[in-house]
């Protein structure tokens, strides 16, 4: 997730007093919860790649649409991905760093599926999210796409769960070095109000943990319903985000979600719904 100037973020969490943020530090490839694992396979990375650099934000699939053989995938990534990416490659990976061999160090593991030839369908200012489209084999092994709805605020007060691709190398508490896809568990806590470019626009305040690299990424409940992608990271003096939580308290974490509402609103401008 990018910095954002200072001086034009300010973040006010509304309604009830929070609940004490309390989210592990820590992604996971494996222990997956149900909703996690049901939609694993539908979550990819959005890369912006050059010889010698790479870029990665998260996305993950909204829409299949079938054309004889062929197919058309629509995700929802960062619109800062989209928009910063000017390296001359650009492609959904379904994984990405894998091992090159199993587990057993003999068998030459797959390759990781790729969608090629990315193409921005719709960026949205407000909340920095983009609706990307490319196009693939109709029998390609990917998840099915995730239901957007209008009901995220019952998972309020409930734990929710993000899926992405987190730069855990840059965070050395970590000590983690490989950037495969991973999972993470925190509280949905409130609401927010915070500008981008343009008017402020509301955002849900969860306790998930979010590093570079998870922006696009989809927060879900229990239930798998799509609660909200996430948009930016942790308040700190750096970024200027200010919340009700301490920030310098090490175990306070707030991440900041576009609501399902807002997705929803995106997906129909994008002529997806």
């Amino acid at each position: 997730m990018r910095q954002l100037a200072a001086r034009s973020i300010l973040v006010l969490l509304t309604g009830l007093p929070a609940l004490p943020a309390h989210a592990a530090e820590g992604f996971f490839t494996d222990r997956q919860p149900p909703a996690v694992r049901a939609a694993w396979d539908s979550v990819y990375a959005f890369v912006c790649e050059a010889r010698t650099s790479r870029y990665v934000a998260s996305a993950f699939l909204v829409k299949k649409v079938v054309r004889g053989t062929r197919a058309d995938y629509y995700f929802i990534t960062a619109g800062h991905a989209v928009d910063d990416c000017r390296q001359p490659h650009r492609y959904l990976a379904e994984d990405i760093d894998q091992p090159r061999f199993e587990s057993d160090g003999i068998t030459r593991a797959a390759a990781p599926q790729r969608l090629e030839n990315v193409t921005a369908v719709h960026v949205d200012d407000t909340y920095d999210i983009a609706v990307v489209k490319a196009s693939g084999a109709g029998t390609m092994r990917i998840g099915a796409p995730l239901t957007v709805g209008e009901a995220c605020d019952r998972a309020y007060r409930h734990e929710v769960y993000a899926i992405g691709f987190p730069g855990v190398s840059q965070r050395r508490s970590l000590r983690l070095s490989r950037e495969n896809k991973r999972w993470s568990l925190g509280t949905y806590v409130g609401l927010g109000r915070a500008e981008h470019r343009g008017p402020p626009a509301t955002y849900i305040a969860a306790t998930v943990d979010s590093l570079p690299g998870s922006s696009g990424g989809p927060v879900i409940d229990s239930s798998g319903a799509l609660v909200g992608v996430i948009a930016k990271g942790a308040a700190a003096p750096e970024n200027g985000f200010r919340y009700d939580v301490d920030p310098s308290k090490p175990d306070d974490w707030q991440t900041f979600l576009v609501p399902c509402q807002a997705v929803l609103r995106i997906l129909q401008s994008a002529g997806l719904m």
